[in-house]
């Protein structure tokens, strides 16, 4: 079980390389194909909720547990805020075992991650996962953004997995979301919600702490 939780801390550290600011959100959803093996494998993403405080919910080909996934699964969304070529923050949920724990990260260029403070994490049944973030603890780098960029990955080692397994919605490519006051940035001509974009570099605290109980 040692081995496994340490390779799954290395994939979340290389896995992202390998591939008034908000008003009223234009929130757009997401579909991914049976694609992947795992518990995992994203089938859709649902996005909903008001200006500062969207909501997330992503549903999977599989049903699972929080204890099947208590050191086997890991969903990530990253989130780019600063409109330049890397995303600048992104939100760990993780399972203890009973429940699923949400944590919200500032993914910094040089020095290590720094954690920002909780997200809520909820499950309306056991092939899907809802997480809200409250988009004012997100930082601008100063600039007057009326649109963000975000993205969701998946991790799962285990059955089928051994090697961990991977999913991304939307495959290479990030949904720009819109606050209403103004039309958002061009867009890919393929579909108005995605742009292409380059994936962030994840560095984790070097020594995460277990996810705490409730």
């Amino acid at each position: 079980m040692k081995a496994r939780v340490a390779l799954v801390l290395v994939v979340l550290v290389t896995a992202a390389s390998l591939s008034p600011m908000f008003a009223q959100a234009t929130h757009k959803d997401t579909k991914d194909g049976n694609d992947v093996k795992g518990k995992l494998d994203i089938r859709a993403v649902n996005t909903s909720g008001q200006d500062t405080n969207p909501k997330w919910k992503v549903i999977t080909f599989s049903r699972s547990t929080a204890k099947a996934l208590q050191d086997r699964g890991f969903l990530l969304i990253y989130f780019d805020t600063f409109d330049d070529s890397r995303f600048d923050y992104y939100a760990l949920i993780s399972s203890n075992g009973s429940v699923l724990k949400g944590k919200l990260w500032r993914d910094r260029t040089n020095r290590p991650d720094r954690k920002v403070g909780k997200v809520p994490v909820w499950r309306a049944d056991k092939s899907s996962v809802s997480v809200r973030v409250q988009l004012s603890k997100l930082n601008t780098g100063g600039k007057e953004r009326l649109t963000y960029r975000w993205f969701i990955k998946t991790l799962f080692t285990g059955t089928g997995c051994h090697r961990v397994c991977i999913d991304r919605a939307p495959n290479e490519t990030a949904v720009t979301d819109s606050n209403g006051k103004e039309s958002p940035s061009p867009l890919d001509s393929d579909d108005p919600g995605l742009t292409q974009s380059p994936e962030p570099s994840l560095t984790p605290d070097p020594s995460p702490s277990p996810v705490e109980t409730p």
